[in-house]
């Protein structure tokens, strides 16, 4: 593992352990046992980090067209996955508003991936339609779901930890965006 690689991962650790303002470039370097020159050599500030962090997330976390699941079960194992993926990366969630605020330019790679996030859904949601999966009014139905979705996915846990002194739970969260589905499921006549 080079020394890029080394940061990012000793800097998603204490992220994750304290968050964005407790973790300075400072003690980033000091957990790696070299020096704060060094560690700017790469990069030139926590923000860079962030934001690095966040697009080695994103790879992860984004289903290509291939990958689009064909059916609700498929559909659930993807938002395991990807729940999965934001607590590996859950500083980045649990301050999301802070981040985005402090950031333009992370802001604006957020922005184009929460549009590009938002169509892979739709196009989910109509294929499990035009499958017979779901059922839609109209477009409105499927923006609501889709609204929904992004909703549990960004803010789940922030909201577990607002509202009780459990850590947030991947199987809850899944429960939640099956019981948001739930009305739209085609349900097979016996």
């Amino acid at each position: 593992m080079n020394t890029k690689s080394k940061i990012l991962k000793s800097a998603l650790e204490l992220f994750n352990e304290t968050n964005t303002q407790a973790a300075t470039t400072n003690h980033i370097a000091k957990k790696m046992h070299i020096s704060p020159g060094n560690l700017h050599y790469h990069y030139s500030n926590r923000e860079e980090i962030i934001r690095e962090l966040y697009k080695m997330m994103q790879r992860e976390y984004t289903l290509l067209p291939h990958e689009f699941p064909n059916t609700l079960s498929e559909l659930f194992e993807a938002n395991k996955k990807s729940f999965k993926i934001q607590w590996k990366y859950r500083f980045f969630y649990s301050e999301l508003l802070f981040l985005l605020t402090r950031d333009n330019e992370l802001k604006k790679l957020y922005a184009q991936d929460a549009i590009a996030q938002r169509k892979r859904y739709k196009t989910i949601f109509t294929q499990l339609k035009n499958r017979d999966v779901l059922t839609f009014a109209n477009d409105e139905d499927i923006n609501y779901l889709v609204d929904m979705i992004l909703l549990i996915e960004q803010f789940w846990s922030s909201f577990v930890k607002t509202s009780s002194t459990s850590q947030p739970n991947i199987d809850t969260a899944i429960r939640q965006i099956e019981k948001t589905i739930q009305p739209f499921e085609i349900k097979e006549l016996s």
